[in-house]
């Protein structure tokens, strides 16, 4: 499967029948089952991707920093805010139960978003909630597993760890030597995970920052990681074309996916762990199950 131009991101839907790539230009919905593409939609340059509402809706940030809102039923743009963000929304996550939107922007800033209504006939939007200004770039952030905070990857080669209402700072993770390009806790919210231009994934504790190692993971900078469920098992990708596995507890890879022909953007993990899908400039996306991990 793939797109006509390269895919920049992907997401499953929660209840793991569905997934979401943005491209330049579309952004596309596939079945799991069929593997067939069941939505296109026309969209700016799609740098990040998230399904909202129980899935009835598909968010898509753009590079020119605009956030726009599909319904999927119909494929219709519902909601459009072209100026959500001054510059490119590196990332978009949903927070846990889904009732709202996390961005992350170029223009320095993160900010939470709420969305009203679910389409149907009875339109659907995304009211801003809060910003915060973190004095440099914004290049990924995701929520801890219970939503009470937000894990922010920055420019400046740090981590921040903010609370969700007051958006005050509750922890800064010192440690790569290049800008982080992804962040992520495990489910149980005990480690956060980052991955870096500097090649290292980083693992740290939530509860007072300590690092507890840094991986010697790609050979070139880290792009994207995502956690398996109720594990302490990370997936990461990079620009070296390779996805790994690793042991969060024991440090050690477990396996390396192949496959992939360039620079892999992006990964998602579905919610039972058995599936992992991925999106490379190679303009492809790919689907592994966990038979072909083992």
């Amino acid at each position: 499967a793939g797109h006509k131009h390269e895919p920049r991101a992907v997401a499953l839907s929660g209840d793991g029948g569905l997934l979401a790539s943005a491209s330049d230009g579309e952004a596309r919905v596939w079945s799991l089952g069929s593997r067939q593409c069941v939505r296109s939609l026309a969209c700016g340059y799609g740098l990040s991707v998230a399904f909202v509402a129980g899935n009835k809706l598909v968010a898509v940030g753009t590079k020119s920093g605009g956030l726009q809102l599909y319904e999927l039923a119909t494929g219709e743009l519902v909601h459009e805010n072209a100026s959500a963000h001054n510059g490119a929304v590196w990332s978009l996550a949903v927070e846990p139960g889904g009732a709202g939107l996390l961005s992350a922007s170029a223009d320095k800033t993160v900010a939470t978003w709420s969305v009203v209504g679910e389409g149907g006939g009875g339109g659907a939007s995304l009211a801003p909630e809060l910003s915060a200004d973190l004095g440099d770039d914004a290049m990924c952030a995701r929520f801890s597993p219970d939503g009470g905070k937000m894990l922010v990857g920055l420019l400046d080669a740090s981590v921040r760890v903010i609370h969700r209402d007051s958006l005050k700072v509750h922890l800064t993770l010192y440690g790569h030597k290049l800008p982080v390009l992804c962040v992520g806790a495990s489910s149980d919210g005990t480690i956060c995970a980052s991955g870096s231009a500097d090649k290292s994934v980083k693992l740290w504790g939530l509860d007072f920052g300590d690092m507890h190692r840094s991986l010697r993971a790609h050979t070139e900078p880290v792009t994207a990681l995502a956690w398996v469920p109720r594990t302490h098992y990370l997936f990461t990708a990079g620009k070296d074309r390779l996805i790994k596995l690793w042991d969060a507890d024991t440090y050690q890879l477990i396996h390396a996916l192949r496959g992939h022909h360039a620079e892999v953007w992006s990964l998602a993990v579905s919610r039972d762990g058995g599936l992992l899908a991925s999106a490379s400039r190679d303009r492809s996306l790919r689907l592994w199950s966990r038979s072909d991990e083992q």
